[in-house]
């Protein structure tokens, strides 16, 4: 299984960029929070990047051979956090198990990852929200890229439909909180 983090949103609503974000109440930045928690689960991670924090993510995991920051791969480039599955597809063409995790979630443990892990073609749900972007499933390049050459770029039809993910249900917790605006963790902390 490879570890997939999901860092190439453009961080729109957040104002700077999520994956290099250091939150006040953790040592290192989103992105290497993610790292470290799939780290523990799988032997290999992805860090799936954007053209503007692609660098910055390079030199930062330059030195750990185990991880590997792609970049968006056409035809398929800014098409949200299918075009991140993708450029990874493109590394790893075969039918690949990933356990992808966003890096808006800093505070989602790695038990709640060791579960999703456990759980073959599922994603991480509570009774308040659907987490597609925590979630567990297999997947090759041509396949991945059959299903956007029809146009669908919606991560939930994707993962639902395509992948037959079923949610894998948890309690509401601090660990789903989805950080879109950085005063949302202003206010968490």
């Amino acid at each position: 299984m490879i570890g997939l983090v999901l860092a190439g949103g453009k961080s729109t609503r957040f104002g700077r960029d999520k994956a290099l974000y250091h939150c006040p109440h953790e040592r290192v930045n989103n992105a290497e929070l993610a790292v470290n928690k799939l780290r523990l689960l799988s032997d290999e991670v992805i860090v799936s990047a954007n053209a503007k924090n692609g660098d910055a993510l390079t030199t930062q995991f330059q030195a750990v051979p185990t991880i590997t920051v792609v970049t968006d791969q056409a035809p398929f480039v800014q098409h949200g956090p299918l075009s991140g599955i993708y450029a990874a597809c493109c590394r790893h063409p075969q039918t690949t198990d990933y356990l992808v995790l966003a890096v808006d979630y800093p505070r989602i443990t790695p038990n709640v990852l060791a579960a999703v892990a456990d759980h073959p073609n599922c994603f991480a749900a509570t009774p308040a929200a659907s987490h597609y972007t925590i979630a567990h499933f297999s997947v090759s390049r041509n396949t991945l890229r059959d299903f956007l050459l029809l146009g669908d770029f919606r991560l939930g039809q994707f993962i639902e439909g395509s992948r037959q993910c079923l949610p894998l249900t948890f309690p509401n917790s601090e660990s789903f909180t989805n950080y879109n605006y950085l005063e949302e963790i202003n206010h968490a902390d």
